[in-house]
């Protein structure tokens, strides 16, 4: 008799069946994902309209060319552009409207591009893909004084832009929850959605929402978190946080550059600056602070405006700049309106309302030159100022500043500031490229160097394969070749005192990709040009 097989003998083909099991359908679900969730973007030299409902925007079906007599305007901006309103209650759709009423002599348009979880770099890479797809005759971007310098600066929003990629691939810890982005956290992509889906249920209101909102104002978070999300947006207006949004405020800057060229070339831009509701809830603000023991005098609550408009005067002085503080502030005292939907940190209709009617009042005069009562495009101090005007000189100095001798324009790197501002070893200082995707160092004028020291971060032992070339003449020559054997921490390479005109870095492979495959990209924690 042939004996029986053994009971762990089951028991293990039965774990082999199901990992299997779960292996093929995790294959499965991913390819239903990115065949039919994940937004796809349309072709730029197609002639049908645009459905960009269906890639998730607040905004329907439009047309690739203006009609005649309109005046379109794309308005780019994160969760607050797109707005917890319907289309036509967003501040978009009353800035169309009012825009109507005071300029008879369009129709006007407004298209709504606004993404939720996406900082300021995104506008901008939003703008250079819109702008080539749909017709139009204006730009309005708009800023969020909560968290769209924080994204940027701490790299909470997504590194690559795609479409509303954020709705679906966002992990944002400002705001963790109550929408639909689907963080990678597992490595069964099921598990992934189920988790999103649970958080949406945790925080989802139990308070039906009024006529006119949509499903972003589902979000309801409970008191403390909504505290924690209030007192975090507080870090832009303390002067001691100033050093970690510097590559914050390096994406303003190049937002407020490109305003600039986009002006230059004969079409009106203008940027809103929209405060967070500690801002403009004088009490709310008092016990987000008190309640983590942080001392309320301690907070400048001009301060982001002021560094925005600070580098806006070296860089864009023509382009319109819209702080609406004063007018939420204004209104709330006066009329006692929240202006912010419950606790989901975005405006309420009233909010909406005002923002646009208050950008409309802006643009009559900068844009069609047409009377009426005066809107500043910046208020009156809130606080008294804790940072003088010559300190924020000298802190956008590195941005905003003529490069010398040895200082590059770099291209191609998200804070790119962190490489070039002497700080090495510091957690979170670092510069992130995309693999496959050269960082370029460009020198104005030609220069000569012995070597360069590339800190790559090693903290936790990962490491890289790259190329590094230089530029001479014209022509790019290899001068480190890592593409077959990874290397990590202080990589020196000799420049021989070759004269060049550009530095070329490209990352290939990290390996934290074996356990993470998102984190495909080359962090660079310094790099330093030694004569």
């Amino acid at each position: 008799m042939q004996p029986r097989p053994k009971r762990w003998h089951n028991l293990l083909l039965l774990m082999l069946v199901s990992a299997l099991s779960i292996w093929l359908a995790d294959r499965i679900f991913r390819a239903y994902e990115n065949s039919q969730l994940v937004p796809r973007l349309p072709d730029i030299n197609a002639a049908g309209p645009v459905n960009l409902s269906a890639l998730h925007y607040n905004d329907g079906l439009v047309d690739r060319h203006s009609a005649d007599g309109e005046f379109r305007i794309l308005s780019f901006g994160d969760s607050f552009t797109y707005s917890v309103m319907d289309p036509e209650w967003s501040y978009n759709g009353i800035l169309q409207r009012r825009l109507e009423e005071s300029v008879g002599e369009f129709r006007f348009r407004v298209i709504n591009l606004g993404e939720p979880a996406t900082g300021t770099r995104h506008f901008l890479e939003a703008y250079n893909f819109w702008s080539q797809v749909l017709e139009h005759d204006a730009v309005l971007f708009h800023i969020f004084l909560g968290n769209d310098v924080l994204d940027d600066a701490y790299i909470h929003a997504s590194v690559v832009w795609a479409p509303n990629e954020a709705v679906f691939r966002g992990d944002n810890p400002i705001l963790v929850a109550g929408n639909r982005r689907v963080p990678r956290k597992y490595p069964v992509r099921m598990l992934d959605h189920a988790w999103a889906w649970w958080m949406s249920g945790k925080t989802r209101s139990e308070q039906d929402l009024p006529e006119g909102y949509n499903w972003a104002g589902l979000t309801d978070f409970d008191s403390e978190t909504f505290q924690g999300i209030n007192f975090k947006y507080m870090e832009n207006f303390d002067p001691q946080k100033l050093p970690g949004l510097l590559a914050g405020y390096e994406q303003v800057l190049r937002l407020l550059q490109r305003a600039r060229e986009i002006s230059d070339s004969g079409t009106p831009v203008a940027i809103a600056l929209g405060p967070a509701e500690p801002q403009v809830d004088d009490a709310l603000r008092l016990e987000a602070i008190t309640s983590r023991g942080a001392d309320p005098s301690s907070y400048d609550l001009r301060l982001p405006q002021r560094i925005i408009e600070r580098m806006r005067e070296r860089v864009a002085p023509d382009v319109p700049l819209i702080d609406l503080t004063d007018a939420f502030r204004e209104k709330r005292q006066q009329s006692g309106e929240k202006l912010y939907f419950r606790q989901n940190t975005h405006w309420d209709k009233a909010g909406n309302r005002l923002a646009g009617e208050e950008i409309a009042a802006v643009l009559n005069q900068a844009w069609f030159s047409k009377t009426g009562p005066a809107k500043p495009a910046s208020g009156g101090s809130v606080d008294e100022s804790l940072v003088s005007d010559s300190a924020i000189d000298a802190y956008i100095e590195p941005l905003a500043g003529s490069p010398g001798r040895n200082k590059p324009v770099i291209s191609g790197a998200v804070r790119a500031v962190q490489m070039l501002d002497g700080i090495i070893g510091q957690p979170d200082n670092w510069a992130i490229a995309p693999l496959e995707k050269p960082v370029l160092f460009e020198f104005g004028v030609p220069q000569s160097f012995s070597k360069m020291r590339l800190h790559l971060y090693h903290a936790d032992g990962r490491q890289y394969r790259f190329t590094v070339d230089i530029l001479q003449n014209g022509e790019w020559h290899s001068v480190a070749d890592h593409s077959e054997k990874a290397a990590g921490g202080i990589q020196e390479i000799e420049l021989d005192d070759f004269l060049v005109s550009a530095i070329r870095i490209t990352g290939l492979y990290n390996s934290a990709q074996e356990h993470n495959p998102a984190n495909a990209f080359l962090h660079m924690e310094e790099v330093e040009f030694v004569e």
